[in-house]
């Protein structure tokens, strides 16, 4: 049997998504919070810091986000990928993608003024 895997998203194809006009998804942000204070992105709708995720609080959190699109991110895309696949193979979401290079690649080919760090 073949795993479900995360499918990848680029920082390209999330600008696009996000700018289009079909239903955007809802972004989970993985970091910590040192993390998140230098630097984040508006459209951010969840932050879960990685270190805090069981599936408990996890549920609790995204319940009520019933046949939602999701896209993960972190720093460079290790973390969220993780993330979406332990989101996965607790049956919590029906779609999820990682955003590959994370808010790094972000700031890297669409926004400059997200700081790097």
């Amino acid at each position: 049997m073949m795993r479900n895997i995360p499918k990848s998203l680029t920082v390209h194809d999330l600008n696009i998504w996000l700018s289009s006009k079909n239903e955007n998804p809802i972004i989970i942000d993985v970091r910590e919070d040192l993390e998140i204070e230098a630097a984040s992105l508006s459209f951010v709708e969840i932050y879960i810091p990685i270190s805090k995720v069981s599936f408990e609080y996890v549920s609790s959190i995204i319940s009520k986000y019933i046949d939602k699109k999701f896209v993960i991110l972190c720093h460079r895309g290790i973390r969220s990928y993780t993330f979406a696949q332990w989101l996965i193979d607790n049956e919590l979401v029906k779609e999820v993608w990682n955003l590959e290079d994370g808010i790094d690649g972000w700031s890297l080919n669409i926004d400059s003024s997200v700081p790097r760090y």
